[in-house]
């Protein structure tokens, strides 16, 4: 199962795409929150802060990954 990312570069890319799949979830998530028909029943996911913690992390691993060529 590993073998698939060989190197650690190969690795932080991969991470850095898991999370922008996560920030793209949590803006859907979010945008789904906005529109919510009944306004009394609120969430308690943090999607915002979900998104941009998840941004923050992609932006971190990518450069990571562009620093180990």
């Amino acid at each position: 199962m590993w073998e698939f990312f060989e190197t650690m570069q190969q690795q932080l890319w991969g991470g850095a795409v898991a999370a922008v799949l996560v920030a793209v979830a949590s803006g859907f998530g979010e945008h789904r929150r906005r529109r919510r028909r009944d306004v009394d029943r609120i969430g308690f996911m943090p999607w915002t802060l979900l998104q941009v913690l998840a941004m923050l992390a992609a932006v971190i691993l990518a450069s990571l990954a562009l620093n180990l060529r």
